[in-house]
């Protein structure tokens, strides 16, 4: 499994030239890595990639991490076969997280296939036409019942998601993400888990959820942000610098 060794090297190259190309991470996702947040609002700074740019600045002061936001609302793995080679590939990236499955998880067991083999496809491409390093992130959760923080303008989406969440969709398609990162030896980032902690402390995640839905708050960015570091760093030698 990866230990994201190649990643600390690049921004460590740059550290010590100037004159080297950037590290260079690409973020494919779908409204959650775009930066939305309640209804008619995106972060383009407080969303988890950008938060984790300013972190690795500070390990590394004088190195560059150019982050490319190829989140898209709405998105699916399936359907973001199309945007590959153009939001992805066409940067010869240092690091790609993935991080799909809200959406996704609407088409029940009958999508599951497409989902995971999306992935699959999607990492094969990422290996086989760059030295990018991978890590999977599982998605966050979303709504399970009505809350005050659903906008009127998404009321008719309630039921919709209520059976989602009673159908167990999105929590079967996380242990079959789970089961393919095992398989292929990928990197995965479990977001879910996180969720899954939160809930047994006590905490009502529906208050995590800045649109009431599936929209994880700025806080919770941040802790993603603060997760991702501890797995791309993890044990990563102290960086020294010129």
């Amino acid at each position: 499994m990866d230990d994201f060794t190649r990643l600390q090297a690049r921004l460590q190259e740059k550290a010590t030239n100037p004159a080297a190309r950037p590290a260079i991470y690409v973020a494919i996702g779908d409204s959650v890595t775009q930066g939305c947040m309640e209804e008619g609002v995106v972060e383009h700074e407080r969303v988890y990639h950008q938060l984790l740019r300013k972190r690795v600045a500070k390990r590394y002061p004088i190195s560059i991490l150019n982050v490319i936001n190829s989140g898209v609302s709405g998105d699916t793995a399936h359907r973001s076969r199309e945007r590959w080679q153009h939001d992805v590939l066409v940067y010869k990236p240092d690091l790609v997280t993935i991080c799909f499955g809200l959406n996704d998880a609407h088409a029940g067991d009958a999508g599951l296939d497409n989902y995971i083999g999306a992935i699959r496809d999607l990492i094969r491409q990422v290996k086989e036409q760059t030295e990018a390093e991978v890590l999977l992130f599982t998605p966050p959760m979303m709504m399970k019942h009505d809350n005050p923080r659903i906008a009127d303008v998404h009321r008719h989406h309630v039921a919709n998601f209520t059976r989602v969440y009673e159908n167990g969709n999105l929590y079967r398609y996380v242990q079959a993400l789970r089961a393919m990162a095992q398989e292929e030896d990928v990197a995965l980032l479990d977001i879910y888990a996180i969720w899954e902690e939160m809930e047994k402390q006590g905490l009502d995640i529906h208050e995590k959820l800045s649109n009431g839905i599936n929209h994880p708050d700025g806080d919770f960015h941040e802790r993603m942000a603060e997760a991702l570091e501890q797995r791309l760093f993890a044990d990563a030698p102290v960086p020294a610098q010129s």
